[in-house]
């Protein structure tokens, strides 16, 4: 359900320069306000660069970034006023996230995600936003904040719901999957994940606890020292990662998962 307390949003934080739909890390609420890190983006990679650059360079004087808790705005932005009917769409999107990130929570015996309406202000009838708040296990590295901002994404799609469980949302996917009509947004990036899905929360002790966050955010293992802004799920399951020690750990945990299946 959605929180009772509404924050107001600082919408010179983060101007809308992306129309449609976007998203961006938040900074903690203070004085029933919140805005956001570094404004929004439209690509996981592009979001997940920008965090991976200011974890590095937290120490050295740079903009830090938040690791403990995740914090994500969600927006939904037109070029004039959102209509009563577009608002209702988004908050039923908006709903069913979090049915979908709640039963991930509870799979992997985590705090459970809690979502916030931010009060937009009245001059800004073109914005629809939402202050997503979740464990910082979500912020552990990119693979996981690209699955986090994955699965709202999907939610776009009205036949993911009637679930009581992370078994029953697998099903209510695999369906829509199988339906001969794609998902409405990410169908690909949904079908290649999911078979993971499992592995990656319930292997999460194996996959990320070993060692600190800094680590699995760092550029040393990408070529060339890349920015790693392509390091998300993908990457991991489809085995393109540079993190070649979490991708072996991984493909053992879901074969062991799907053993007692």
């Amino acid at each position: 359900m959605l929180q009772k307390t509404t924050f107001k949003f600082d919408s010179s934080s983060g101007p809308s320069t992306y129309g449609g739909f976007n998203f961006g890390c938040a900074v903690e609420p203070e004085d029933g306000k919140i805005k956001l890190l570094n404004g929004a983006h439209t690509c996981r990679e592009g979001l997940f660069y920008n965090m991976r650059s200011r974890i590095r360079n937290s120490s050295s004087g740079g903009t830090a970034q938040p690791t403990d808790k995740m914090r994500m705005i969600f927006r939904w932005y037109t070029s004039q006023n959102i209509s009563k009917t577009e608002m209702g769409n988004n908050n039923a999107w908006m709903m069913r996230s979090i049915s979908v990130l709640q039963a991930f929570d509870r799979l992997a015996g985590w705090p459970l995600t809690r979502v916030y309406k931010l009060d937009v202000g009245n001059n800004n009838s073109w914005l629809q936003a939402y202050y997503y708040h979740s464990s910082r296990r979500w912020m552990k590295s990119s693979y996981l904040v690209s699955l986090y901002i994955l699965l709202v994404r999907m939610c776009k799609d009205e036949r993911i719901t009637g679930f009581k469980d992370f078994n029953g949302l697998v099903k209510v996917v695999n369906a829509a999957l199988n339906s001969g009509k794609s998902l409405v947004v990410d169908n690909n990036y949904v079908k290649s994940s999911l078979p993971y899905w499992e592995a990656i929360m319930v292997g999460y002790p194996k996959l990320f606890r070993k060692r600190k966050l800094p680590y699995y955010w760092d550029t040393g293992r990408l070529e060339g020292g890349g920015t790693g802004g392509a390091e998300g799920v993908q990457y991991l399951v489809k085995g393109d990662t540079k993190y070649t020690e979490i991708r072996e750990e991984l493909l053992k945990i879901k074969k062991q998962l799907d053993a007692k299946k």
